[in-house]
């Protein structure tokens, strides 16, 4: 064999070995990495032929002709016409090519499910030490809000009646009525705790004209049963439409959708007469133990044009509460999150005695029309950090509330189309155990159950006792609770 060095150059625009071989060997002579375009054949530069160019070797099959330098160097190999018998490694160009590619796929799909594996890994990770599974449960006092409209809404209202359904708030003897209902609910479940709230419209119909003949008639019913309440004040309440604003504020206001209403002059001024007005006619009353500044105020109301209250106004509230109560109880701000990036709470948290929170661990969400559960609590570090809260409050020398702690259905319609045989998928049994679960590791000093009114309703209507017992259970396990038969 001739001792020289054959070298085939190409273009570089695919990516093939091309194997020079020898008729008198048994295998390649030398495999050289040169780079021949296999798809695109029409651009390789064809060299110029010479006579006496050597017929020995061969490339892939087919006779080759060596042109250059009398040192013997190949300097160019004309690429086969016939692209199916070119030959790389032993197997046609093409073949590989697709083998490559699949090769490359699979690398690329399994170094994605190896990346996502990795964040699943990092994610459940970040589950296991979030607060709810890594937080001591504490002995929080349960207790239960109550709303006269609501218990109204569930109790004695039918659409299905037309205006006949519906009842009047003007109606004789509905003060007594709720009176007596929010006793039922009391005796019933044990509680000892209790949260109510001030509706404007119907406190202050007409300006200056203030009607307690409902606020007096609950107070009452709280001290018979040994009730200690907070009482919320202020212009927005629980429940729909969470807004209660007299027609007469309304029409001296200005008031558009998505602002902070707060700011408007008119509104400003009357609500904070209100709030004095109210407090000095109740201070009185050994039932209340605590205030709360408005319900949810720096929260968009999406039952209520998307309206909010500003931070100062509320501490404007804060302030006319304590100069109108003789006895100086102890002021609360409550605030309710979806996520953790909204740290609104730290506002409620210097600028109160008592930093309360909303929370409801499981609600309803809708993405691309496809509506699912979500576990707010299950989402890592996106998930609000109650346990912290608590913390941060303790620290300050405050208690921490949570003043809604979800015991009914989250649900976008109707609530009384929830029964046994239409239960809701976002509030199991075992999803309501699991709240009060959740509430005993948050930290906090209160717990308020928010859906008693639904129970009663669910027992009455339908005779199922389900969220009854689990309410009275969540309470009965509170220190200084009666025992019930």
């Amino acid at each position: 064999m001739p001792a020289e060095t054959a070298n085939a150059t190409a273009m570089l625009h695919g990516c093939t070995t091309v194997v020079i071989a020898c008729p008198a060997m048994s295998r390649p002579l030398i495999p050289v990495a040169t780079l021949i375009p296999t798809a695109m054949p029409s651009l390789v530069r064809q060299p110029p032929t010479e006579p006496n160019a050597s017929a020995g070797l061969v490339v892939a099959g087919v006779p080759a002709r060596r042109t250059g330098q009398r040192s013997g160097i190949l300097s160019t190999v004309q690429a086969p016409s016939v692209e199916p018998d070119l030959v790389v490694d032993g197997a046609p160009a093409r073949s590989l090519g697709r083998r490559r590619v699949l090769i490359a796929f699979a690398l690329l799909g399994g170094g994605a499910m190896g990346g996502l594996a990795m964040v699943c890994g990092f994610l459940a990770l970040f589950i296991s030490l979030s607060w709810p599974h890594v937080e001591a449960a504490g002995n929080p006092a349960f207790g239960i809000n109550y709303s006269c409209n609501q218990a109204e809404y569930l109790l004695l209202e039918d659409p299905a009646l037309g205006p006949a359904g519906y009842v009047s708030d003007n109606r004789p003897g509905r003060a007594e009525w709720c009176a007596e209902t929010l006793g039922t609910l009391l005796r019933g479940t044990g509680a000892r705790y209790l949260r109510l709230s001030v509706e404007w419209s119907q406190i202050e119909p007409a300006p200056g004209a203030y009607d307690f003949r409902l606020v007096d008639a609950l107070l009452q019913e709280a001290e018979r049963n040994g009730v200690r309440v907070l009482f919320g004040v202020g212009v927005k309440g629980q429940r729909h439409p969470e807004f209660y604003i007299p027609g007469w504020v309304t029409r001296g206001s200005n008031l558009r959708n998505r602002e902070r209403i707060s700011d408007d002059p008119f509104l400003h001024d009357r609500a904070l007469e209100m709030v004095r007005a109210v407090v000095a006619h109740v201070a009185a009353s050994p039932a209340i133990d605590a205030w709360s500044a408005d319900n949810e105020p720096y929260v968009a109301s999406l039952r209520s044009e998307e309206w909010t209250l500003s931070r100062e106004f509320v501490a404007e509230e804060v302030r006319a509460i304590r100069e109108s109560d003789p006895a100086h109880r102890l002021v609360s701000i409550n605030h309710g999150q979806h996520f953790v990036f909204d740290r609104r709470w730290q506002d409620a948290l210097a600028d109160g005695d008592v930093l309360a929170a909303s929370l409801y661990p499981f609600r309803n969400y809708e993405v691309l029309g496809h509506q699912f559960v979500m576990p707010i609590l299950e989402i890592g570090p996106l998930a609000p950090n109650y346990a912290y809260q608590a913390r941060s409050a303790h620290d300050a020398g405050k208690e921490y509330w949570l003043t809604e702690m979800q015991a009914e259905p989250w649900v976008d319609g109707d609530i009384r189309l929830v029964s046994p045989n239409n239960p809701s998928p976002n509030l199991t049994a075992a999803n309501f155990r699991k709240n009060v679960e959740y509430a005993r590791r948050s930290g906090a000093d209160r717990v308020y159950l928010w859906g008693a009114e639904w129970w009663l309703y669910e027992k009455l209507r339908f005779g199922d006792s389900t969220w009854w017992d689990l309410g009275r259970d969540a309470i009965a396990r509170s220190p200084g609770a009666p025992s019930l038969p």
